[in-house]
Parts: structure tokens; C-alpha cells; sequence
């Protein structure tokens, strides 16, 4: 199962920024630092700038579509699906040609049959031109089922080409949803180093007034050090994400990152969520796909043991007076195979083993459907009740918090006691970042493995683009 962190769900009722959860922070009890790490868990993550529109989910996949070689693979085998079926289809309509010749010879071939009578068979400078018209009555009926075979091979270029979509939404999702979780950990790695610098400060002068030891100074000021480290590498690890999703959806920039908000999971249990997706899946109508053209394969090959019918209609002229100045002539031409060495039999014994291959994948792909739908149904379901379980430990180290900062204020808890407490709300707030992050990607990939579209906003049929 991968796992991706997220950003946190965005809260309707407020949307607070870090600049203000700083100047808030500044002017209220130190308390109210955890309070605004809470509130990140329940604001929108990403700061929007004025100058700078925010990027959602949706457009950053529209543009991955836009701009990402897969899909241009995909759109390529599509037009060389419909160049295929223009191609096969070419054998059901007749062949017209114009031919024409003009021959120069040393002397002229002249047959004389009485004195005075006389006709020329080949003159020096010989001319002819002919219309030809041929039409293929019956061939077995190769031809009808190759193109039949090709208008099969069109539909599974479109579905691989939804495939595909589908299969880029999920990647831009994973690194999406991984940047945003990454930004909301620098925006609590700044507010934990300021509270951190400003516990320093107060340790410092509470030090010049003889109320602690230098110790809990130095501790305080390893403290500011540690967070100012986490924040560095926070810092490296959202950047490095963020050029990952630029990369991914082909923009030099992307702006900040707008969550969609809680992604709609597919009701029902495993059983019933498997069995969507036997009849949802893009895989399966391509795999049914591929097998109805094997099995038209085998009749085309089959087609060789049957008779051939074709028709030829010419008009020609010469130059030469004969047999005669011009004709018109109409045939028939007839051909029944007897015997072609067994060649015609060892193709149709290749196509049938090509189609029992395909009967085969269909086990195969029934066996993976079912354990990618149930690694996602239960990943769901096991990130959730993290999620759940996140949250309360972030209350109850929120309560701990606060009881801990106001026992060091009137001197009954020790240095050691806040910094403890302190550490324990800066991770039970990043772990409940991380659960949220995870269960939104589930629901991503629970979707995703149902058959529906991964983004529920997203219409797959309205993207057809470039074919």
C-alpha cells in the first residue's frame, strides 16, 4: 500500500493565515500557540496570495493531460487506430485505374493479305490506354472482419486512453496531496520556532531575575535550535515535492495549492465494491475488447480455406487497327484453394492460441482488480480510524499543553515538563496532518480502483482532446 500525506480539510466556518496565527500568537497567553496549531488542522493549508491565484487539484491535472507524453501516446495510437480502419476498409471498394503506354519500335509489324489489303499489326510509334475497374466479390470474409477487428482496436485505444487519464490523475494526486501536507509542516515548524524563541526569551529573563537555573536556558536554547532544523528540513522536503508536481503537470509554476476538500468514497463493503468494479473498470471492457477481435482473428484466418470471387471490367484502345481499335471486356475470376502446404492451418492454430491467452488474462486481471479494490478498501477504512485516533490525541495534547504552561507559569512544572509537553502537541498535530493526508489519498485510490473517476469533479468523457 503507498502512502502519501495530504493536506488537511478545509474549515468553512474560517480561513486563518500563519501571518495571522503569529501576530495573534504574539499578543495572547503562550497557550494560544497549540490553539493555532490546531486551528491548522482544521483551516485551509494553503496561504493564498493576493497576487498569486490558488491552484486546485483539478487544474493541475487538466494540465498533466495537456502536456504529459503518456497521454500523447495514447492520442497517438487512437489516430493510428483510425488510420488502420481506413486502411482495411480500402479492400471493400473497387480498384479504378487508367493505363497508358507509348512504345517507339525500328519498323512496323505489317500483315498483308491481298495486294492492296494490308494491316498493321505493331506500328513504329505504338500507342495504348486502358480504364480498368476491379471489385473483390468474396474473400472469405477477411475483409469484412479486419475491419470489424480494427473498429475493435479503436474502441481499446480510447479506453487506454481513459486508462491513462485515470492512471495521471492518481500520480498528480499522490505528489498534490504530499505538497500540500509538506506546506502545512513548514507552517507549523515556523509557529513552533517563534513560540520556541519566545519561551527562550522568557526563560532568559526569568534567569536574570534568579528564578531558574542556566539549565533550563541551555535547554531551551537546544530546543530553538532543533526547531529551527526541523523547519530547514521541512522547508527542503516541500520544495523538492513541489518541483516534483511542476514537473509532473508541465508548468514552470504552480502557485499555492487549494485542497478540493473530502473526496466521496464509493458506498458499500469489499464484495460489493469488487464486484462494481468488475463491470466499472476501463480494463475489463478493454479486455472484452481484445478478446472479441482474437476470436474475429481466427475467422479471418480461417477464411483462406474459402473460395475467392473477383471482378474485372476494362476498357482499352491502341493505336494498332488489330484485332481491333478498342474494346470493352467483363471477367470473372475464380479461385478455390486445395492446398497450401498447411500454412493457412498453423495461422489458425496461432490465432486460437493468442485468444486463449487473452481468456487466461482475464483471470489474471480479475485476481488484481480484486486485490487492488480490497488494499484500498481496507486502507481506507485503517486510515480513517488513524485519522479518528489522531485527533484525539491532538486534543488530549492540547489539554496537556495548556495544564503543563500553566503550571510553569505559577513555577509547578519544571523546564523539562513543558518542553515535553510542547514536543508532544507539535507531533500529535503533524501525526494528525499525516492521517488526514493519507485517508484523502485513499479515498483517491479507493475510487480509483472501483473503476469511478479518481477526482469526482472531473468528467474523463469531456477530455477527448487531440484525437
Amino acid at each position: 500500500m503507498k502512502r502519501f500525506a495530504t493536506e488537511v480539510e478545509p474549515n468553512a466556518a474560517a480561513t486563518v493565515s500563519v501571518a495571522d496565527r503569529r501576530t495573534q500568537m504574539s499578543r495572547t497567553t503562550r497557550h494560544a500557540w497549540f490553539a493555532g496549531l490546531l486551528l491548522i488542522a482544521c483551516a485551509h493549508p494553503a496561504v493564498i496570495r493576493a497576487e498569486e491565484a490558488p491552484a486546485t487539484l483539478k487544474e493541475l491535472v487538466l494540465s498533466a493531460i495537456a502536456t504529459h507524453e503518456k497521454v500523447e501516446l495514447a492520442e497517438s495510437q487512437i489516430r493510428r487506430a483510425q488510420a488502420d480502419i481506413k486502411l482495411v476498409s480500402s479492400a471493400l471498394l473497387p480498384r479504378l485505374e487508367v493505363n497508358g503506354a507509348y512504345s517507339f519500335y525500328a519498323d512496323e509489324q505489317v500483315i498483308e493479305l491481298s495486294p492492296g489489303e494490308r494491316f498493321v499489326i505493331r506500328p513504329s510509334q505504338d500507342w495504348s490506354a486502358s480504364v480498368d475497374l476491379r471489385q473483390t466479390l468474396f474473400y472469405g470474409l477477411r475483409d469484412w472482419r479486419a475491419r470489424d477487428i480494427a473498429r475493435l482496436n479503436r474502441d481499446i485505444a480510447d479506453l487506454d486512453r481513459s486508462t491513462t487519464i485515470n492512471d495521471l490523475t492518481l500520480d498528480v494526486a499522490a505528489i498534490f496531496y504530499n505538497s500540500l501536507a509538506l506546506a502545512q509542516w513548514v507552517d507549523v515548524r515556523k509557529i513552533v520556532l517563534e513560540e520556541n524563541q519566545n519561551q527562550l526569551k522568557v526563560a532568559e529573563r526569568r534567569f536574570e531575575v534568579g528564578e531558574i537555573a542556566v539549565a533550563a536556558v541551555a535547554r531551551w536554547r537546544a530546543q530553538v535550535a532543533s526547531a529551527r532544523q526541523a523547519l530547514v528540513v521541512a522547508v527542503g522536503e516541500a520544495m523538492l515535492s513541489q518541483h516534483r508536481l511542476k514537473r509532473l503537470v508541465g508548468r514552470a509554476e504552480i502557485g499555492e495549492l487549494r485542497s478540493p476538500g473530502p473526496i466521496p468514497v464509493p458506498e458499500g463493503d469489499g464484495d460489493q465494491l469488487t464486484t462494481d468494479a468488475f463491470s466499472q473498470r476501463l480494463e475489463m471492457r478493454t479486455l472484452l475488447h481484445q478478446l472479441e477481435a482474437a476470436g474475429l482473428y481466427v475467422k479471418v484466418q480461417r477464411g483462406a480455406w474459402l473460395p475467392e470471387l473477383d471482378a474485372s471490367a476494362q476498357y482499352f484502345q491502341q493505336k494498332a487497327g488489330f484485332p481491333a481499335n478498342d474494346w470493352m471486356s467483363l471477367s470473372l475470376i475464380l479461385r478455390v484453394p486445395i492446398y497450401d502446404g498447411g500454412l493457412t492451418k498453423a495461422r489458425v492454430a496461432r490465432a486460437k492460441e493468442d485468444m486463449r491467452e487473452i481468456e487466461l488474462l482475464e483471470q489474471t486481471l480479475r485476481r488484481d482488480i480484486a486485490d487492488e479494490v480490497d488494499s484500498a478498501y481496507l486502507g481506507y477504512r485503517a486510515a480513517d480510524a488513524v485519522l479518528d485516533a489522531a485527533r484525539e490525541r491532538t486534543e488530549a495534547a492540547s489539554q496537556a499543553y495548556r495544564q503543563v504552561e500553566r503550571a510553569y507559569r505559577v513555577g509547578e512544572a519544571s523546564t523539562t515538563d513543558l518542553l515535553n509537553a510542547t514536543t508532544e502537541a507539535t507531533d500529535a498535530e503533524t501525526s494528525q496532518i499525516v492521517a488526514r493526508a493519507q485517508r484523502e489519498f485513499q479515498a483517491v485510490s479507493l475510487r480509483h480502483a472501483v473503476g469511478l473517476a479518481p477526482i469526482p469533479d472531473l468528467e474523463f468523457a469531456d477530455l477527448k482532446g487531440k484525437e
